[in-house]
């Protein structure tokens, strides 16, 4: 009792807990003892003296996108039930990069092959690595075969497309392809089926798949083919194993549609890795819109491929 009243006497309601007490001596002991409990209960807080305890995790999460690590800096867009890794820049992006990764492959590998984190602080670009999903073993169907099942990641990425313009306040309609290997195929068959959505292709180490008559656009886009004869994973004659065409005649068709002349341009630039001893660019004369092939030399489909090399070329075909 002595306690219950030192602790009301703290609460500054003593003479409530008089009044009450005495009310209380009509009850029976039991009764009584039942009530100050309950009155114990109540006290000063609406609850018991201890304080409450929050629990935290310190144990930091690291974040993932399609099933790796998130590059520093990048952040992570799901969309349509795929997820994409994405650099923004600091300002409104003024077009955008859309990579493309091989197979098997990843869009963390495509962001660092061409530096995409550069392209968003350089150029304010906004830099999309997509993952590719109807493609199965060739990541991406990108197969020329005029059949509608096999558009599905055209459609995919042209409602990305859309979806990124919006979300990302991106202030032009520019939209730059970059393919590497698998991502390079791809890369053909947007050029094939929505070119008009599309500024220009970059492609490394990728020709077109399929047959040309399911290709009948006659839109011109900005073209830049990266290979190198030393490639024999993806080798520059084609291969009749998944129905790759040739690089030459994948250059030819595109030369027809953009309206070159046959005389071309020839410069030589550095080598696009550590081994390689230079790469010698084609450009084609009066081209509705820019056709380029450079030829790397000594370099592997696998490299360590300089990013800052390949954007030096590559910049003038955009």
């Amino acid at each position: 009792m002595i306690a219950l009243k030192s602790k009301f006497n703290r609460c500054l309601i003593l003479p409530k807990y008089l009044s009450i007490q005495k009310e209380l001596r009509a009850f029976s002991a039991t009764g009584f003892i039942l009530s100050m409990t309950l009155l114990g209960l109540v006290g000063c807080g609406g609850g018991s003296d201890s304080k409450s305890v929050t629990t935290t995790t310190t144990k930091e999460q690291t974040e993932t996108c399609v099933g790796q690590a998130l590059l520093e800096g990048a952040s992570c867009l799901k969309f349509q039930n795929r997820e994409a890794v994405v650099y923004k820049p600091i300002e409104d992006p003024t077009a955008i990069a859309l990579l493309l990764h091989g197979a098997p492959g990843h869009p963390n590998k495509v962001m660092q092959l061409f530096d995409a984190q550069m392209l968003s602080n350089k150029m304010s670009w906004l830099s999309v690595a997509p993952q590719g999903g109807a493609g199965g073993t060739w990541g991406w169907s990108s197969l020329n075969d005029g059949e509608e099942t096999s558009n599905l990641d055209v459609d995919y990425v042209s409602d990305l497309l859309d979806e990124l313009a919006a979300q990302y306040n991106v202030t032009s309609n520019k939209v730059y392809i970059f393919g590497y290997s698998a991502g390079g195929f791809m890369g053909y068959k947007l050029a094939c089926l929505i070119p008009e959505k599309l500024t220009a292709v970059i492609t490394l180490a990728g020709q077109f798949r399929g047959d040309f008559e399911a290709c009948p656009t006659s839109t011109a886009v900005a073209l830049h083919h990266f290979h190198s004869p030393s490639d024999t994973d993806v080798p520059m004659e084609g291969r009749t194993f998944g129905d790759i065409t040739s690089v030459e005649n994948t250059l030819n068709h595109w030369r027809l549609i953009n309206g070159c002349a046959e005389t071309s341009t020839i410069t030589e630039n550095a080598g696009v890795t550590s081994t390689s001893s230079a790469t010698l660019t084609t450009q084609w004369d009066n081209c509705i819109k820019p056709v380029s092939y450079s030829s790397m030399a000594n370099v592997n489909h696998e490299s360590s491929y300089l990013s800052e090399v390949l954007y030096d070329i590559y910049k003038g075909s955009l």
